[in-house]
């Protein structure tokens, strides 16, 4: 199935984040994380039935990310918003051809 989106959706700024465990003065690990890109994206809310799809398969995701490919974009990342929210990375599709990515996450902030 091919995902066709006008730039004109994407109309929201998202930043890329990657977690990056560092070891602290005293010995302990602390977890930062470190902006990789800030892109564009059309974001929306996932329908009550595609929130009961994604249960069923194990998936608490909330909302749908859309954006051009990326490479470097995997699931273990998470997604802020200009507002300071942010949403977990749950599972990533990529479309047919590499033109977009489809990143289904869940809200960490309410």
């Amino acid at each position: 199935m091919s995902v066709r989106v006008s730039a004109g959706r994407l109309d929201r700024r998202i930043t890329l984040q990657q977690k990056t465990i560092t070891r602290g003065n005293l010995g302990g690990h602390q977890e930062v994380w470190t902006d990789i890109a800030t892109v564009w994206a059309e974001v929306r809310e996932l329908s009550g039935r595609e929130i009961f799809n994604a249960k069923a398969v194990g998936s608490s995701a909330t909302r749908m990310i859309t954006l051009r490919h990326r490479a470097d974009v995997h699931a273990d990342q998470r997604v802020m918003f200009t507002d300071g929210r942010i949403a977990r990375i749950e599972w990533l599709r990529r479309t047919e051809r590499h033109e977009y990515l489809e990143l289904y996450c869940l809200d960490l902030d309410d």
